[in-house]
């Protein structure tokens, strides 16, 4: 018992270090590239956390199923196996001890990927889009994607067709459509920059819409997703045809950071009666 301690307190202590290392990478990135995305750190452990206790929940109700529907074999592992096990061969502990450690990966996995509601599906079909880059200006196998799903088969602005495709993608009704004011219809909006939430019980989500206004255009002209609002209150969005200084033309999709001021509205396809995760 005083071994596992020791191990455990070892262990506790290096995840202390991590948390502490992580911190102040993020104090860094946060003051010396503050127009940069970047990972929050108090978010990332409430995503572990979340993890963790999903996983304890679902194997204590594996367990106590395995009470409840077959107790013979609940005391035969509590009384036989639990209690010789000390007194079996060396090798076959080694077997028993691999397969019980492969089966406990093995639920973890299958917890981790366990049907993830339409939001979070979302964030992670987005995440895995950061690669996309135009080959050609307004093209490349994935861009083509996108605007084949609003109609276009030539090159285009495609900020639009991004979202469109992507809310399509996850079964969320939306305007299919590549002009970005489609995205700012005051039946879809919940927030305007400056008048707030039209609904004081409402707050942004990951997976709702943001649009920007251009005083050149006189409409809106770009349009990406809404991730969360970070430490500093600027908004972390995913937008497809910008770049890393957040033009409306730029070549791929990226993790931008925005502030409030320059946002002209968010709108909301996924209604509540999906499961929502925090922004």
């Amino acid at each position: 018992m005083k071994k596992f301690f020791k191990t455990f307190k070892e262990e506790m202590i290096s995840l202390i270090v991590l948390v502490i290392s992580f911190g102040c990478l993020n104090w860094v990135l946060g003051n010396y590239f503050p127009n940069s995305a970047f990972f929050d750190v108090m978010s990332e452990l409430e995503t572990i956390a979340y993890s963790i206790v999903r996983y304890v929940v679902v194997l204590a109700t594996a367990w106590f199923g395995v009470r409840v529907i077959f107790p013979n074999v609940f005391r035969f592992l509590r009384d036989d196996f639990y209690g010789n096990f000390p007194t079996l061969e060396k090798n076959i502990k080694y077997i028993l001890a691999t397969v019980i450690f492969l089966v406990f990966v093995l639920a973890g996995s299958i917890t981790a990927s366990a049907q993830p509601d339409v939001r979070q599906k979302l964030l992670n079909n987005l995440n895995e889009q950061l690669h996309v880059r135009e080959v050609t200006q307004n093209s490349s196998p994935d861009i083509d994607k996108y605007l084949h799903h609003v109609g276009f088969d030539y090159p285009v602005a495609w900020c639009a067709a991004f979202v469109s495709w992507n809310l399509y993608n996850v079964g969320i009704s939306n305007p299919n459509s590549a002009w970005s004011p489609s995205f700012a219809r005051d039946k879809d909006v919940i927030w305007y920059s400056k008048s707030g939430y039209k609904n004081k019980k409402t707050i942004a989500l990951a997976g709702d819409v943001v649009t920007f206004y251009y005083s050149s255009l006189k409409r809106v002209g770009h349009v990406g997703f809404y991730i969360k609002t970070d430490k500093s209150g600027y908004f972390i969005t995913i937008e497809g045809n910008t770049n890393n200084n957040g033009s409306r033309t730029g070549d791929g999709v990226y993790k931008k950071k925005r502030s409030p001021k320059k946002v002209y509205a968010i709108s909301r396809y996924i209604k509540v009666k999906n499961y929502d995760c925090k922004g």
